[in-house]
């Protein structure tokens, strides 16, 4: 019924506005003191993520430590957290550990309100980063400006000295053994050989055409054997740091990157680049346009290809440049002043124009 008074626990009716003695002042709890509502507990478990994952996030010059094993302890509170990693190499390890360990001790207490009383970082090994610098190298007194060539393996020349001298070991040993356990007669072209020998000197021409075969392919392998060979490659300059590193570059890509970049200059029809050891050959035709217009951007391209190669020994440009037989020069010819057209095919770079051609070119 609206209005009856509530029963507290057969204790007799409690008015709508009074409380008993000791109750709180309301159902929700909110007079109640924050220590008798309950307590909020952190469990390890989380204390441990959480300290794998700020151990995870420590900034080591860039780089991140791999965490492979974590444990936590929580006593009221306080924690103890403990994190093995692998940190990456090379790195100081002192201060990359102080660095893991001072992230992890931040974040933990940050995130579960809990006093880290004590913080352990165990290396267990070092890992090497792709990503990272390489070190500096040891030899820092070595030329960084000059590479050599590379050496030649010289397979070709091996092989067919090897498999000569193979042979004739061979068939020698073979006549040999035959005789002297066989009993057989020695070989024709063995005493043949021994009669011809004892019977001809050195002034009998074959004597000296054969002296002379052997002198020109001993020369011949002595020079493989003192020069480096692959003629066909470019020694590079080394990069910093990296002067235990060689690169080369082949001429033949040389030329393609010069025939590539002249052809792009607007008016050029025809380039033929041929590429040396020492210096590089270009040779143009031109079929419409400014003749110093385009000779000036064929200069500017070969400069702006030979510079961005990085070789050891910078190459020397020779720019030739020549008008096709169908060339004229662009604008109406005034009247009564005869322009001279140059011949089909010759050079348009005048005597005056050859005695300011920068060093290093060729018109």
């Amino acid at each position: 019924m609206t209005g009856a008074p509530a029963l507290d626990g057969g204790r007799g009716p409690v008015g709508a506005g009074t409380a008993s003695a000791g109750a709180p002042a309301s159902a929700d709890g909110a007079g109640t003191a924050p220590a008798d509502r309950g307590r909020t507990v952190v469990a390890e478990r989380a204390v441990r993520r959480i300290a794998e994952r700020a151990a995870a996030e420590a900034d080591l010059a860039g780089r991140r430590a791999h965490v492979a094993h974590g444990a936590a302890r929580v006593h009221g509170r306080g924690a103890e957290v403990l994190v093995d990693v692998r940190l990456p190499y090379p790195a100081p390890l002192g201060e990359a550990g102080e660095r893991v360990r001072d992230r992890m001790t931040e974040r933990v207490a940050e995130l579960s309100g809990l006093d880290v009383r004590t913080a352990t970082v165990r290396v267990q090994s070092l890992t090497a980063d792709r990503t990272a610098p390489p070190p500096p190298p040891a030899d820092r007194a070595r030329p960084s400006g000059r590479t050599r060539r590379p050496w030649s393996a010289r397979r070709t020349p091996a092989a067919l000295v090897s498999l000569a001298v193979a042979a004739g070991c061979a068939v020698l040993l073979t006549d040999l053994l035959s005789v002297h356990l066989a009993g057989r007669r020695p070989a024709r072209w063995r005493t043949g050989a021994v009669d011809w020998l004892a019977t001809h000197g050195p002034g009998d021409g074959a004597v000296v055409a054969g002296g002379a075969v052997a002198a020109v392919l001993g020369a011949w392998l002595l020079w493989l054997a003192l020069t480096p060979g692959l003629r066909g490659v470019l020694p590079m300059a080394p990069a910093a740091g990296g002067a235990r590193r060689r690169a080369v570059l082949d001429r033949s890509a040389v030329a393609e990157l010069l025939r590539d970049a002249a052809a792009a200059v607007p008016g050029v029809t025809d380039v033929r680049v041929r590429c040396g050891r020492r210096r590089v050959r270009l040779r143009a035709r031109l079929g419409f346009g400014d003749r110093h217009t385009a000779r000036t951007a064929v200069r500017a391209a070969t400069d702006t290809v030979l510079s961005g190669l990085g070789l050891s020994r910078p190459l020397k440009p020779r720019v030739t440049l020549r008008t096709e037989s169908y060339w004229r020069p662009p604008g109406p010819a005034p009247e009564g002043q005869g322009r001279t057209t140059p011949a089909p095919g010759t050079s348009e770079t005048t005597d005056a124009e050859r005695d300011h051609v920068p060093e290093g070119h060729e018109a």
